[in-house]
């Protein structure tokens, strides 16, 4: 069974734009992108995309939830590892740190998104075309907002469980390196 750094190493390469490419163990989550040694993953949509894919599979593989400090640190490679170690140690870290996330509140944007269009399609019904095409795309965001917000409610929930069902079967450890 391969140790944490090199699981996580596995699950990184699997999430790089470029896997195999040389990169920086200092700032290895900006390599997520073919250009890391130039651009930061955190200033891009598709950064962004890799960096959630490949932190939510660590997070369910080690059955442990990131803080949102954690989200915002570019952690070394070391580092990271010492931090998923951690948190495999205290699943209570985990759990509460969970908690917020859980609450599932809405954003503005899911319900000013569409109005953005419902409003104008109002002002505009006796323009029948214009306004079904508005209605049209309003709905289309709200569905899309709406999948987006179900998709994420069920991963927090699986991995609640996760953690959940770890923190009952997990004897005490102290730091081992391997899992």
């Amino acid at each position: 069974m391969p140790n944490i750094r090199e699981k996580v190493l596995q699950l990184y390469e699997s999430h790089r734009e470029e896997p195999g490419a040389p990169y920086d163990e200092s700032h290895f989550l900006d390599f997520l992108l073919a250009d890391g040694a130039t651009k930061s993953v955190y200033n891009s949509f598709k950064g962004l995309r890799r960096f959630n894919a490949f932190w939510d599979e660590v997070q369910y593989e080690y059955a442990i939830f990131f803080s949102i400090k954690d989200r915002d640190a570019n952690y070394s490679l070391e580092r990271f590892v010492q931090r998923v170690e951690e948190l495999i140690e205290k699943p209570s870290s985990s759990l509460a740190s969970l908690r917020k996330p859980m609450k599932g509140y809405v954003e503005g944007i899911v319900v000013v998104g569409p109005l953005l269009f419902w409003i104008p399609a109002l002002a505009l019904l006796n323009h029948i075309v214009i306004a079904a095409a508005l209605f049209s795309c309003g709905a289309v965001l709200l569905l899309y907002f709406f999948l987006i917000y179900r998709r994420e409610r069920m991963y927090l929930k699986r991995l609640h469980q996760k953690i959940k069902m770890a923190q009952q079967g997990r004897p005490t450890r102290h730091s081992s390196g391997t899992r």
